[in-house]
């Protein structure tokens, strides 16, 4: 089976669409994530209507978590399509304020009414916008729940329309050939993103966490798309000699630990003998778990690996560099948040005994690609580096 991968030029954000060919006559196609509004208007939509064409449809919309370089996109996709119908989406998995607590059935009072829509007309916080380059924002007070109801999308069917968790349902069939194990989120991992909505409601001096109305899911999105990340260990100055490597490998590692990107879907797409690990911006503890929950002994070798974070060293820790490897590493980001991907990261994943040549795939050149574009590491550590950065930004496998 021929299996395409997609990388969008998503600035520091994610955006895969992945078809697998299953007969000449029959393709099925899944979208991770969707970048930032220009990412879909620039990049996605044409795609999306040259598969309509054909009479396919996208069998998955998969929106990891709530992270405004992941599902700022995803709005204006869903907005044009519920207005223009360009394409099917069977099923859309996101989870939202309504998946994480039980939905009572009771007016909500106008003070708390005043309190959501305040949150909503926030909105989502702004992509920076560096050398010269225009940013397209999401409309304000739009969300990827309100618009998932006002399409009438199957949302979560696949998990009797509760929250897409892995102590839900562990295996999703696509096909005979093709099925999508789950490793994250938890249920743990969700029980922390809701502390984490009603800790910032306390803020605004509201102290209520139940309902049923869809202000409750459009308040959920933004005000947990601005939680913000701890700054990083940056550690001291590394030279540009041999032994920098070396001196890379003793950084310091902290495990991520941000409700938004704990929540992240995280899975293993398996089709046929080929495996495929797509990590969001998981974190590594809970799919260190999930991975031996799959395969207990021994590394599990994949076909290619979605590095989690964009690179950051904080969710690519060495016991789960220890359980997985592969040939392909993917790398989705622009380098203009946090200095992604992190210099450590690559290093970890470079400096291990390998049988075999690690190709590694950025979808923007960036400073801390191009400091790996070394001869004599390339040789000695067997790796090489690879651009997806113009036409057709596509993998084949």
């Amino acid at each position: 089976m021929l299996i395409t991968i997609k990388c969008y030029p998503a600035k520091n954000g994610d955006c895969f669409l992945i078809s697998l060919e299953e007969t000449e006559k029959e393709k099925k196609h899944l979208l991770i994530d969707c970048g930032y509004v220009d990412t879909f208007q620039k990049y996605l939509k044409n795609d999306l209507i040259q598969i309509a064409k054909c009479g396919e449809t996208l069998e998955k919309l998969i929106l990891t978590h709530i992270d405004a370089d992941h599902i700022q996109g995803a709005i204006r996709l869903l907005k044009d399509n519920n207005a223009e119908r360009f394409i099917t989406i069977k099923e859309v998995w996101h989870n939202t304020y309504r998946h994480l607590s039980e939905q009572k059935e009771f007016e909500i009072d106008i003070m708390q009414e005043r309190i959501l829509q305040q949150i909503i007309r926030r909105g989502y916080l702004p992509n920076e916008s560096k050398q010269g380059e225009q940013v397209i924002s999401a409309e304000q007070g739009t969300t990827v729940g309100a618009l998932l109801l006002q399409g009438k999308h199957s949302w979560n069917n696949d998990f009797n329309n509760q929250a897409v968790c892995m102590d839900q349902k562990s295996k999703v069939e696509l096909s005979q050939d093709a099925n999508i194990y789950l490793l994250s989120p938890d249920n743990q991992k969700l029980e922390k993103l809701k502390n984490l909505w009603n800790d910032e409601l306390k803020k605004y001096g509201a102290n209520f966490n139940s309902g049923n109305s869809q202000l409750y899911d459009d308040a959920f999105e933004m005000l947990l798309s601005w939680e913000k990340e701890k700054a990083k260990v940056v550690p001291t100055q590394i030279s540009a000699t041999k032994g920098s490597l070396d001196e890379l490998l003793k950084t310091p590692f902290y495990e991520d630990d941000t409700a938004t990107n704990g929540s992240s879907i995280a899975f293993i797409l398996q089709i046929q003998s080929k495996k495929l690990l797509f990590l969001a911006d998981a974190h590594p503890g809970l799919i260190v778990h999930s991975l031996n929950e799959y395969q207990n002994e021994g590394a599990i070798i994949f076909d290619l690996i979605k590095v989690s974070h964009h690179g950051s060293f904080g969710n690519i820790s060495r016991e789960l560099l220890y359980k997985i490897d592969s040939e392909r590493y993917l790398f989705s980001t622009n380098g203009q948040k946090n200095n992604h991907p992190d210099k450590a990261t690559i290093a970890h994943i470079v400096a291990r005994k390998t049988d075999f040549h690690r190709k590694l795939y950025f979808n923007y050149i960036t400073a801390n690609s191009k400091y790996f574009e070394r001869e004599n590491w390339m040789e000695e550590y067997n790796y090489s580096i690879h651009y997806l950065d113009q036409q057709p930004y596509t993998l084949t496998l």
